[in-house]
Parts: C-alpha cells; sequence; structure tokens
C-alpha cells in the first residue's frame, strides 16, 4: 500500500469520526437541550402573557379598590366594641323612647368568637303597645349598630285598660369587633322609623269602660233647649248640662246640632260598636243607628 493511499485511509477514518462524533453529539445531548430550552420559552411566554394580562387590569381594580374602600368607610353600620353586654343594653335603653318605647328585660344567653368579630347572644322580652314593639325592632335592625332579630313571639293583653298592648319575646344577635374590622365604633340610632302599623291583635269587640270620670250618659238623659251652637239637657243625675260640638260624653262627642229639627246628634263608641244616637227637645222617643 503506497503512502498516499494510507494516508487518504486515515483521513476518511478520521474524517468519518468527526462526522459520527459530531452528528452523535448533536443528536443525543444538543437536541434534547434545544427542546428543553423551546418549552422553557413557551412556558416563559406563557406566563408573560399571563402577567401582562393582568397587568392589563391593574387600572380597574385600581377603580374597584377605590370604590370597595369609599363604600366600606361609608358602611351604614357598625359594630359593638367589645363583648360587653352592658354595650348592647344601653343601646336597646336608647333605642326604648318616644314612639318606639317599651318595658323590656333581656337575659344574656352566650357570647362566640370567631376570626375578626364576636356574637353576643340574648333573649329579650316586655310589653308595650303593639305599634311602638314594631317601632323598637325597626330602630333595633335599622340603626348603625349590627344586631340580628329572630325567634319574635308576640301575644296580646286583651284587658280592659290594655287593649292595644302585647307581650313579646325575641332572640337578639349583637356582633362586636375584634379588630377594628369597621373602623371606629358607631353606635347611632336611626329615630322616627315610623310606619304605618295595624295592629291585627286589637280587638274588633271590646268590653265598655265605667263612667269613671261622671259624663254625661246621653241614653239617660233628657235634651232640654238647643241653639246654633249649644245643646242643654239633663243628665242622668239630673244635672243641666250645657254641651258645644265637639264635647265628650260618656263612650263619645256630641257630634251635630239640628236648630230646624230640634235635634242633637251623638256618636257612640260602645267597645267596637259603632252608634248614633239622636235626641229631640220635648220628644219621649228618640232615634238610634248602629254600625260596626
Amino acid at each position: 500500500m503506497s503512502y498516499g493511499v494510507r494516508n487518504t485511509i486515515i483521513l476518511l477514518v478520521v474524517l468519518t469520526t468527526f462526522i459520527g462524533g459530531g452528528w452523535s453529539y448533536i443528536y443525543f445531548y444538543q437536541q434534547p437541550k434545544l427542546e428543553e430550552l423551546e418549552q422553557n420559552v413557551e412556558q416563559t411566554r406563557q406566563e408573560l402573557n399571563q402577567k401582562q394580562q393582568k397587568a392589563n387590569r391593574l387600572p380597574t381594580l385600581e377603580n374597584q379598590f377605590k370604590e370597595a374602600t369609599k363604600f366600606f368607610n361609608n358602611y351604614n353600620k357598625g359594630l359593638y366594641p367589645n363583648s360587653n353586654e352592658d354595650n348592647v343594653y344601653d343601646f336597646l335603653d336608647r333605642v326604648s323612647t318616644g314612639s318606639a318605647y317599651t318595658e323590656f328585660a333581656f337575659n344574656f344567653s352566650d357570647s362566640t368568637a370567631y376570626n375578626q368579630y364576636g356574637v353576643i347572644s340574648m333573649e329579650v322580652t316586655g310589653q308595650g303597645y303593639y305599634r311602638n314593639f314594631i317601632n323598637f325592632v325597626r330602630q333595633i335592625e335599622l340603626s348603625k349598630p349590627l344586631n340580628k332579630v329572630g325567634q319574635v313571639s308576640v301575644n296580646p293583653i286583651n284587658e280592659l285598660d290594655s287593649y292595644g298592648k302585647v307581650n313579646y319575646q325575641f332572640s337578639l344577635q349583637s356582633f362586636y369587633d375584634r379588630v377594628k374590622l369597621l373602623g371606629e365604633t358607631d353606635l347611632n340610632i336611626n329615630n322616627n322609623l315610623l310606619g304605618s302599623v295595624y295592629n291585627p291583635f286589637y280587638p274588633f269587640i271590646r268590653s265598655v269602660k265605667d263612667n269613671e270620670e261622671n259624663l254625661v250618659n246621653v241614653e239617660n238623659s233628657e235634651l232640654l233647649a238647643i241653639s246654633s251652637d249649644k245643646v242643654f239637657l239633663l243628665d242622668q243625675q239630673g244635672i243641666m248640662q250645657r254641651l258645644s260640638e265637639g264635647d265628650e260624653v260618656y263612650l263619645g262627642r256630641l257630634s251635630s246640632i239640628d236648630l230646624d229639627e230640634g235635634t242633637a246628634s251623638f256618636t257612640l263608641n260602645k267597645g267596637g260598636i259603632v252608634e248614633r244616637i239622636t235626641l229631640q227637645v220635648n220628644n219621649d222617643e228618640d232615634e238610634n243607628e248602629s254600625s260596626n
């Protein structure tokens, strides 16, 4: 073998070795590396897009945060400063005035603490006019302190001197602050929260009060004379009485005077039964009209 052929063969072997080694290096080492880098680039691009989307939402989130802060700072509710039930009693005592006045008492049940707030549970019992009770509850729930009224029980008092009154009982949950969640304590009361209140417990037919004030009992009186604006009658005790339109009599009032007819009409309320009685001068027979 000549020297030139040998060198050529050696060069071919060396070249083949370099080509094979290079291909193996690229295929088995660099190619997986490139694929891994490509995956990292794609993942980084996706993360960048997500962060860019979040960045684009920043102005909207800032506006929402401002609105939420404004609402939070001007929220119409507040929390009691601590778990002392005396704070709740003081609040109820300030509520129970005027058109919301009732006689009440409360019994402490328990106090439950949560992460940022707590709840004081109590049972409230009392007595008062139905309309006052409704106003009492309305002002408890609609005033600044956060209170929840539940399990309400109302029973009428059907006694002569207590018509319109009820006995009541309800549970009360009062929320107090543990971390200044709603800022400084504000226990303001919203007064005059009056509504049109119909008392479903008020009886249609009631007992009639005795004539303790000794008013004129029209049914046992005699009409003696009338003028354009006054009437003169002999009452149940034989005493002369002078009345004008609108004057009070037993169970009612003098409602009208008819000078031409010589009559005086009275409107009486006999425990829910409205009755109109007309007396006539020098007439032994009087006219009665009744309506429920």
